[in-house]
């Protein structure tokens, strides 16, 4: 019985020991990530971003989220616009316009959003949408992104072709 007695009065001690270096190692860990979960966070804000591409089976509009850096005004939609004109990153998803086409200028003027596109949009090629499905899809994409432009008026080599 006293074997017994003196054997669980040592394991009691025993964890009473290791209680306390177990809960600093906790607290240190979760310090450390927190810390470093702040100073990520800080240094590059994110912002979630929806992006609709047709899709290439049945002509429905895939939808894919990235994350791109904030920005503020219209820094924001051209950013926008330029990750759109990329394209999609899933293979089952059409370009909107012909690959190569690039915003030239992206700027807004109270609730209307002016996009300069380079004429390589009129060249058809690969597996892009048509030319005016693709500017409504770009249309349609930035109106949904940004609901404060109530108009988008796109230019083709600085010559307007469509308004709305």
């Amino acid at each position: 019985m006293k074997i017994e007695k003196i054997k669980v009065e040592k394991i009691k001690d025993l964890t009473k020991r290791i209680k306390g270096p177990r809960e600093a190692i906790f607290v240190a860990i979760a310090a450390v990530f927190l810390l470093s979960l702040i100073i990520y966070l800080a240094k590059t804000p994110m912002v979630r971003y929806t992006f609709r591409f047709q899709s290439v089976d049945s002509g429905r509009n895939n939808i894919e989220w990235r994350f791109l850096p904030g920005r503020r005004g219209a820094q924001k939609a051209a950013l926008y616009v330029d990750e759109l004109l990329l394209g999609p990153k899933t293979e089952r998803s059409r370009p909107i316009f012909s690959p190569g086409t690039k915003a030239d200028f992206c700027f807004e003027r109270g609730r209307t959003l002016y996009v300069n596109l380079t004429p390589e949009l009129l060249e058809k090629s690969g597996n892009a949408s048509e030319i005016m499905e693709g500017m409504e899809i770009f249309k349609m994409n930035i109106k949904r992104t940004f609901p404060k432009y109530k108009e988008v008026e796109i230019y083709i080599d600085k010559r307007g072709i469509l308004k709305n």
